[in-house]
């Protein structure tokens, strides 16, 4: 349809370049559509992350944490065991177990209870994610002793005169032994018959075979006498409930006319079926 006017062609300009034409009102509603969706789509992310209404009790990771104030627990003992993700996030929601349920056990809440010496391990787990603990039982030593006892070695300074030294004497006396226990550390206070008025203050711990094991000097500050306690042993009769051992009890006095402290005697003592 091209034609010549005044030596000039003209013809129709084709603004698609030969491809085929779009409806602009077409593709308005195209863009339009998508920067809608895009402006939902920020908002919805927006809302997510303002939303802390609620705290996740299950974790995201693999892993838990167990932990407990101590590790190590007196039998008869109790104690709350927590539980967290990865991430430092509470799980309230675990589930548990242990290795040995005569030795502890732990309830829905978390309370473990120890039964008897022993070591365990305890585990949590909620969903797929779990995680362990290793926990130690030791016997049970806090409690006031009392009970008789023997002295099977005496070795007496010529100089001193007491009675526990004269030909004859008896070898058998009693003691009270006052123990304090936090899960394998011991404080205690002994008194033996020899010196009913010089009680001696004692530290110590539950060795790794269960043995109570404590020692001390006492009383504080004296100038007159001195009496030490060294390797006490003891070990508790599961079937009894009674404390069998032995202690080194060494006596050092000052001399009635004065001057520095001198060994008066030393014995060994054994104790058998002491009672609390």
């Amino acid at each position: 349809d091209a034609r010549i006017d005044g030596g000039t062609r003209h013809g129709r300009r084709d603004d698609s370049h030969g491809l085929p034409q779009t409806c602009p009102s077409c593709y308005s509603r195209g863009v339009t559509s998508r920067l809608l969706a895009s402006v939902l789509a920020g908002l919805a992310l927006l809302v997510a992350g303002c939303d802390n209404s609620s705290t996740p009790t299950s974790p995201s990771a693999s892993s838990l944490q167990i932990t407990a104030v101590r590790t190590v627990l007196r039998s008869g003992e109790t104690a709350t065991l927590t539980v967290t993700g990865s991430n430092g996030t509470p799980v309230t929601s675990a589930s548990w177990a242990t290795s040995d349920s005569s030795v502890l056990t732990v309830n829905t809440s978390g309370i473990a209870t120890a039964t008897r010496a022993g070591r365990v391990t305890v585990i949590a787990s909620s969903g797929a994610a779990s995680g362990s603990l290793a926990l130690r039982v030791v016997p049970d030593y806090q409690g006031t002793w009392t009970g008789g006892l023997a002295r099977v070695q005496l070795t007496c300074s010529a100089s001193y005169t007491s009675s526990i030294c004269a030909p004859g004497a008896s070898t058998s006396g009693t003691l009270t032994l006052a123990v304090v226990q936090t899960g394998d550390q011991l404080t205690g206070m002994l008194t033996d018959s020899a010196e009913p008025t010089v009680p001696v203050p004692l530290t110590g711990q539950v060795q790794a075979d269960d043995q109570m094991a404590l020692a001390g000097v006492g009383p504080l500050g004296s100038q007159t006498v001195r009496v030490e306690v060294s390797t006490m042993r003891g070990t508790i009769d599961a079937v009894l409930g009674s404390l069998t051992g032995s202690y080194q009890w060494l006596v050092a006095r000052a001399p009635a006319s004065g001057g520095s402290l001198q060994t008066a005697y030393q014995t060994q003592v054994q104790f058998r079926d002491v009672r609390r």
